[in-house]
């Protein structure tokens, strides 16, 4: 049997998901923020609107000490670092990953404010206190074991430090018609999101306070996400229509996501929220 941690690695290993990372999502692991609610900008310009985002919620400022929690290929910690001249340690299990951030780094001239590594987010080996800030930006629901989780990131981080989590919650099971707990299922066990069942809708503020973390805050934004959804669902439409024929989803998790994901976000059972803490004084 195949350890969770190497499930994760073998989803972004696969060459649909590197290939609809690299060449739909710009290399970045996150969708986008659409202000106005509408498709009026281009979806680059939006993913960099969500990652001012990521940096207004944590009010993120110069010279902290930043932990990137799966930080994927380095777009959005390279970004903050630049632009915010934070000090973003950004950790992945995925070994390419760790080697393309290092890359951008280089490419935007800040080694000395960026550090990657390989290492599990539920096992950290920083010191207690370490970090003035953490976030996710889609990747938390990867955590076999949320609360496990979420405790380290309280060990790690310092007291009044802040977290930032960009992540869908998903609606009550009986909510779901039985092909769409199927296709939920499919999509959570073949991209490696063992946690995503522990993100319910209204009730995830309550797992973060059991961490130990107060002044938990949920934002629904949705809404402005959803052209971002829209676009992938738009692209996953023609390719989906021989992938479901042929029974074949599995093969395609990324494409069957696109499709079926964006037809529950528009029953209302996926919503993405950002989730904000603190560690106290």
């Amino acid at each position: 049997m195949k350890t969770e941690q190497q499930k994760i690695v073998d989803y972004y290993q696969h060459p649909e998901t590197r290939l609809g990372f690299n060449f739909i999502l710009c290399g970045s692991k996150h969708f986008g923020y659409y202000p106005n609610r509408r498709n009026d900008i281009s979806e680059k310009r939006a993913q960099v609107l969500l990652q001012d985002l990521v940096a207004k919620n944590l009010n993120l400022q110069q010279n902290q000490r930043v932990l990137d929690a799966g930080c994927g290929q380095g777009v959005v910690s390279t970004y903050l670092a630049k632009k915010y001249g934070a000090e973003i340690f950004g950790i992945t299990l995925v070994p390419f990953e760790v080697k393309k951030a290092k890359k951008l780094a280089r490419k935007f001239r800040i080694e000395n404010k960026t550090d990657y590594q390989i290492m599990d987010y539920s096992i950290m080996t920083f010191h207690n206190n370490y970090f003035d800030a953490i976030y996710t930006t889609e990747t938390l629901s990867h955590s076999p074991n949320i609360l496990k989780t979420l405790k380290e990131f309280y060990r790690v981080l310092k007291p009044n430090g802040k977290i930032a989590l960009f992540e869908y919650t998903v609606a009550p099971d009986e909510k779901f018609s039985e092909w769409e707990k199927k296709m939920l299922n499919l999509v959570i066990d073949g991209s490696a999101m063992m946690g995503l069942k522990d993100f319910r809708h209204d009730q995830f503020t309550e797992i973060v306070q059991n961490a130990g973390f107060e002044n938990v805050k949920e934002q629904n934004i949705t809404e402005n996400i959803r052209p971002s959804f829209y676009r992938l669902y738009k692209l996953s439409v023609l390719p989906y229509k021989f992938i479901k024929f042929f029974g074949l989803q599995r093969f395609f998790i990324n494409t069957t996501a696109g499709y079926e994901y964006y037809k529950m976000n528009e029953k209302g059972l996926f919503r993405y929220c950002i989730f904000t803490a603190n560690k106290p004084k």
